[in-house]
């Protein structure tokens, strides 16, 4: 008996002795995973310091209104530099300025050149001179064809005047041309083959009885008719455009530009109309787009009036989106963007770089952001 009791007590013995160890080793794992899991914290933390990172609870969404008028100033921007870059389509070529400059020039010295009839006229003697390419001359010693490279210019007499026929590659044009060495009408031909041949655009030519410049062009392709007229300074002052369809003719643009006494735009108004789903038979809806200029001539209101722009308005459907106003400093000069007849944002710059924003709601500052010049 006394021997089964101590073999009882040392087996309990040893048990509690196991569990004391084992209880030990736990602990002390645990303990070493805290303190790793707390270095790591810590590590991780250390790492992250100086981090900014988005945390939704301080985002107040302001930066919403500063991307926002950005995107709408840079649209603006995009409206005015397309509007520009029309404008030039429609401003008469060189080409057509200097035949207008010869014809004044030629009708002054007619009387004087009467007695030399058998003179050439400016175009054929201007290619018969070419140092390059090849020349033909008739039995009278004036120009009948003229080739350089792939290109091919041939004159030829009517009983109306003159035309010039210019060929490079499939592209033809003909110049038709008065007595007087006016441009009355030119046609743009693409030309593959003799049964292939198709006038792609035809534009005929007005001229002032007094002055002899053009006041009017016409442009006439398959499908479109457009005219434009133009101010005594060979400026263009209206143009209407239109799309023909099915024998008729809808509008689709119509534009005006207005000018100072010196031929500077102060006004410049286009209207675009458009038809739903293509049905003419309906009015249009009409989305007009205007810019407006303004200029200073003396010298004591604008210092260098000559390199720093005239302030500006845009308008689109007769309310103002934007506006820039300029300085007499040179670089210094602030924008306005108007989202609707509250919102608005004030742009200012020195050296041309952006300083500062501010934020208006009916007309009374809310807000404003400075920025670094350096930035």
């Amino acid at each position: 008996m006394k021997a089964e009791l101590f073999l009882k007590v040392r087996f309990i013995l040893l048990v509690l002795f196991a569990a004391s160890l084992l209880s030990v080793l736990t602990s002390c794992r645990k303990k070493k995973t805290s303190e790793s899991a707390e270095n790591n914290t810590e590590q991780t933390e250390q790492e992250n310091e100086g981090l900014d990172f988005y945390s939704p609870a301080e985002d107040n969404a302001l930066w919403v209104e500063t991307i926002l008028a950005r995107i709408e100033e840079e649209r603006i921007a995009e409206e005015l530099a397309k509007m520009e870059e029309d404008l030039s389509e429609y401003q008469l070529d060189e080409e057509e300025l200097e035949v207008d400059e010869e014809a004044s020039e030629e009708e002054e010295q007619l009387e004087e050149e009467e007695q030399e009839s058998e003179e050439q006229n400016p175009i054929e003697k201007f290619f018969e001179e070419a140092a390059e390419g090849r020349v033909l001359n008739g039995k009278k010693q004036e120009l009948s064809f003229y080739e350089f490279q792939n290109e091919i210019l041939v004159p030829q007499q009517t009983e109306d005047g003159y035309i010039v026929i210019h060929s490079a590659d499939s592209a033809v044009t003909r110049n038709f041309y008065n007595f007087e060495y006016q441009l009355v009408k030119k046609e743009e031909w693409k030309i593959k083959s003799a049964s292939d041949a198709k006038l792609l655009k035809t534009e005929k030519f007005s001229y002032t009885e007094d002055t002899k410049k053009i006041n009017k062009k016409d442009i006439v392709t398959h499908d479109s008719f457009e005219t434009i007229s133009y101010n005594e300074n060979s400026s263009p002052i209206n143009v209407k455009k239109y799309i023909l369809k099915d024998e008729e003719s809808f509008i689709t643009l119509e534009r005006s530009w207005f000018y100072n006494s010196d031929n500077k735009i102060i006004k410049d108004e286009q209207k675009e109309y458009s038809y739903k789903n293509n049905d003419y038979k309906n009015p249009p809806e009409v989305f007009v787009r205007r810019y407006e200029y303004i200029y200073y001539d003396n010298a004591s209101d604008r210092k260098e009036k000559n390199e720093i722009p005239p302030d500006s308005k845009y308008y689109e459907n007769n309310i103002l989106k934007m506006q820039y106003n300029y300085t007499s400093e040179k670089g210094k000069w602030y924008s306005w963007v108007y989202f609707d007849e509250t919102f608005s944002v004030k742009t200012c710059y020195e050296d041309d770089v952006r300083i500062s924003e501010e934020y208006y709601n009916s007309g009374k500052l809310i807000r404003k952001k400075t920025y670094d010049k350096m930035d």
